[in-house]
């Protein structure tokens, strides 16, 4: 019985310290980490498209983003150099800059696609 009750307990713990870590995500920019792995996820999951030769991000810095986050999420400028077989994927090198997201289904940061 004990263990039982202890399982829910921790379920719900758990449950509870998940909303608490997206609600401190949700108000806070990303980290450059987050938008490291926000920025190569999108490239390699565009919608509608498979991707047949993975994009690496060769080096990523982040430098700022603005204080306060847009209707389109936290606009945040970077500096990158990717890397693929694809030679569409170098077009990404241009960008400086984009903005990103909490997904509200994952709690994941997402980056909205540049074009």
């Amino acid at each position: 019985m004990y263990s039982v009750y202890a399982h829910r307990g921790v379920s719900a713990m758990g449950a509870a310290l998940e909303v608490l870590r997206n609600a401190c995500v949700e108000g806070s920019e990303p980290t450059e980490v987050q938008m490291r792995d926000a920025m190569l996820y999108t490239m390699n999951h565009p919608p509608g498209i498979k991707v047949s030769d993975p994009v690496t991000i060769r080096f990523f810095k982040k430098e700022t983003c603005e204080a306060k986050p847009t209707a389109q999420g936290y606009h945040c400028k970077f500096d990158v150099q990717v890397a693929s077989a694809n030679l569409g994927a170098s077009m990404h090198n241009t960008f400086s800059m984009g903005d990103f997201y909490v997904d509200k289904e994952t709690g994941r940061w997402n980056r909205r696609p540049p074009f």
